[in-house]
């Protein structure tokens, strides 16, 4: 039927105009003064997309993981604790084995070189970066960026 077709108030069965009662259900439809059939219109309504809820458990977990986390990126942050926290085991030994690189580089120049002043505030800006990333999301953008999709990195 049309945009100003006419339904049925009860079973929403699409109705003719004039006509008593639903032919579907048999709802007598009441008489205006007029004389006329009261018809209802269907609204149409955008379909919302519906949202899974997680449990609850995995939003704790979630808080839990992104406070210590957070805490360990911003405070510790050169060390990768915060990457291990969050079971991100290659990326914790990449800022251990950057860590340590550093230092043995320096270490072999002499002092020449001091590679360990240049990425020892590289990463910790890289991991207060991250802390603060951490800290900043809700518990469900969290869940969802870290553990559920397992983005090891920004």
């Amino acid at each position: 039927m049309s945009a100003g077709s006419l339904y049925c108030p009860k079973c929403a069965t699409p109705v003719a105009h004039g006509i008593p009662a639903c032919p579907s259900c048999g709802v007598p439809f009441v008489q205006q003064v007029a004389a006329q059939p009261v018809y209802q219109e269907q609204q149409v309504y955008q379909q919302q997309p519906v949202y899974q809820q997680q449990p609850s458990a995995h939003l704790s977990e979630a808080n839990t993981k992104k406070i210590a986390a957070g805490l360990c990126a911003i405070l510790l942050g050169g060390l990768g604790i915060h990457k291990f926290i969050l079971g991100y085991n290659t990326a914790g030994w990449v800022y251990v084995g950057i860590l340590i690189g550093g230092i043995l580089l320096t270490c072999l120049t002499v002092g020449i070189i001091p590679i360990v002043v240049l990425t020892g505030p590289i990463m910790g800006i890289i991991s207060l970066i991250e802390g603060i990333m951490y800290l900043t999301k809700t518990d469900e953008e969290f869940y969802y960026t870290y553990i559920a999709n397992r983005r090891e990195w920004f």
